[in-house]
């Protein structure tokens, strides 16, 4: 058992191995947890007006009169699960592998009917060389194992008691205060729902398929793995946009529907050595397909309807059945209006002038449907923040007490919407590109006038904001050297020192400040849109020294 700050995990787990004749290998594991979470409750002071001005004498107390101190609080969320498992591993003399899982889980998350979920699993393996008929090809492999898996996981991720219509007695952006009769002095608490209910909601499940082999070849300098998937995320839990008619209200969570990621997986390694030198070469790429293959309403349709790229702007990801979960979606443009010549010049197949009210060094929206106006019809899919590609390289080299380790990753085919500054203003925070904005006739064809006030240049989402988001990124780079080799006198097994380098080098195309920008954004509950750039801050170049010494 153990426990933290405000909850406990209660585990216990019984584990039995035997044998069923000869080569008959049995281990069986069954268990339970149960975690319980929200033991406590957070409380705050402020106080302002005090009648000292130094930090020895700032207590709640010390203030000009009592009604400049506050005392807040509120109870964290409470919650629990409880899980029961099982699993059982079989193998025959290591040459045939089997093992089944079996658990349930249930979340306080969840109504009564939608608490429990049930997750089976199972996975085989065959090592193939180890069979007699293999035995022509041991002067080469190694190890050749085939293994296949399939199984479901559970997710109950949300916030807590979403079954119910909660209460809210306050806000920081809506207080639950109201004036009653013809006093306009007085205010009185009221309250208000907090949220639209759902008594249906139930655990997403990810399901997954798994094939693949394992090899070992030539007195195992050469390593290979290869893994081709399916995973699909069914009743996604997910909130749903809600009109902002409804008011303050949260939007209610659904199980709004399946999610596919398909792909391959390759891993390849050598590792050999030449006299005294040892060298070792390693990498491992992923290759990822990820749609969205159903949504829980007629229009198969999510829109991430809280994600902009500044307070005014347009929303600008969504899911939609049959493309990438979170895509960006907005306009595309085609250069900046240089005079007004080109505004007027600018129609659609019928002559229509297509925005009129431009002026020079505005963006050119493109009207993709051809009806003479820019409007939402004419939105398309801008790329996506997840990547296609994952891969990672490492180096690894020893030579007479010197070793060397050089590794780096990157991803390929993502993109990045860039939200690390506002617009819309001269006095706005703007990088040093705002100096090559469009100022005149031929100054500019990407970055357009800056305008005091709002301005479709920057309220409508493209693919201006859009950039190419690969990288290809040295992460470590280690030289050290064992003196342990050449003062052979010195009571130690080691006396190694190096020096290495972190983030060293990063080859992007990217104009922002750092390509690896994780995958949050500034709401909450859309979690599901990647590459989102909120101004991170950028990942440090770092020199180390150091020294390993073994008695």
């Amino acid at each position: 058992m153990s426990s933290g700050l405000g909850g406990y995990v209660f585990e216990n787990t019984l584990n039995y191995d035997f044998k069923i004749e000869k080569g008959h290998n049995f281990n069986v594991l069954a268990g339970t947890t149960a975690e319980k979470w929200g033991l406590g409750e957070s409380m705050a002071t402020s106080n302002s007006g005090n009648v000292f001005n130094d930090f020895d004498h700032a207590y709640i107390t010390n203030a000009n009169s009592p009604a400049t101190a506050t005392i807040s609080g509120s109870p964290w969320g409470e919650g629990g699960i409880v899980s029961y498992f099982g699993r059982v591993n079989y193998d025959y003399k290591e040459t045939y592998l089997l093992s089944l899982i079996a658990r349930a889980d249930g979340s306080s998350n969840f109504a009564q009917g939608h608490r429990w979920g049930y997750f089976p699993s199972v996975s085989a393996g065959w090592v193939m060389s180890n069979e007699s008929f293999m035995e022509s090809s041991k002067t080469f492999l190694d190890f050749l194992k085939i293994r296949g898996s399939w199984g479901q996981n559970g997710n109950q991720s949300i916030p807590g008691f979403q079954y119910l219509s909660l209460i809210s007695y306050s806000d920081p952006n809506t207080p639950a205060n109201y004036y009653f009769g013809t006093s306009k002095t007085t205010l009185t608490q009221g309250s208000y729902p907090a949220n639209i209910p759902n008594p249906d909601l139930k655990w997403e499940t990810s399901e997954q398929l798994d094939l693949g082999f394992d090899a070992r070849l030539f007195k195992s300098k050469l390593n290979l793995a290869f893994d081709y998937y399916v995973k699909t995320t069914k009743d996604w839990l997910v909130a749903a946009p809600v009109l902002a008619s409804w008011g303050v209200i949260n939007a209610p969570y659904i199980n709004g529907g399946e999610i596919q990621n398909k792909g391959t997986e390759i891993t390849l390694g050598w590792k050999d050595q030449i006299g005294e030198f040892k060298y070792g070469l390693s990498g491992n790429v992923s290759f990822n397909k990820n749609e969205v293959t159903r949504i829980a309403n007629s229009q198969g349709i999510i829109n991430a309807t809280n994600v902009k790229l500044w307070g005014n702007g347009t929303y600008i990801a969504r899911a939609q059945v049959g493309y990438p979960l979170g895509y960006f979606y907005g306009y595309n443009t085609a250069g900046i209006f240089q005079n007004e010549a080109e505004v007027a010049a600018y129609k659609n197949s019928k002559g229509t002038v297509i925005m009129p009210t431009a002026q020079p060094g505005d963006v050119k929206f493109v009207d993709r449907n051809d009806d003479g106006i820019i409007d939402e019809n004419d939105k398309t899919n801008l790329g996506s923040g997840n990547p296609n590609a994952i891969y990672s390289l490492t180096f690894t080299a020893e030579y007479k007490g010197f070793d060397l380790l050089v590794s780096g990753y990157g991803v390929g085919g993502n993109k990045i919407a860039r939200m690390f500054h506002d617009a819309g203003g001269p006095q706005d925070n703007y990088t040093t590109e705002i100096l090559g904005r469009w100022h005149g006739e031929g100054t500019s064809n990407k970055i357009p006038r800056v305008l005091n006030g709002a301005s479709i240049n920057q309220q409508y989402t493209s693919d201006l904001q859009i950039e190419d988001g690969s990288f290809l990124r040295v992460s470590n780079v280690t030289l050290g050297y064992d003196f342990k080799r050449i003062l052979k006198n010195i009571p130690l097994t080691q006396l190694r020192f190096y020096v290495t380098g972190q983030n060293l080098l990063t080859f992007t195309h990217y104009s922002g400040m750092d390509p690896e920008i994780g995958t949050s954004t500034d709401d909450s509950n859309a979690g599901w849109v990647h590459g989102v750039d909120l101004g991170f801050y950028p990942s440090p170049r770092t020199i180390l020294f150091g020294a390993s010494i073994k008695f």
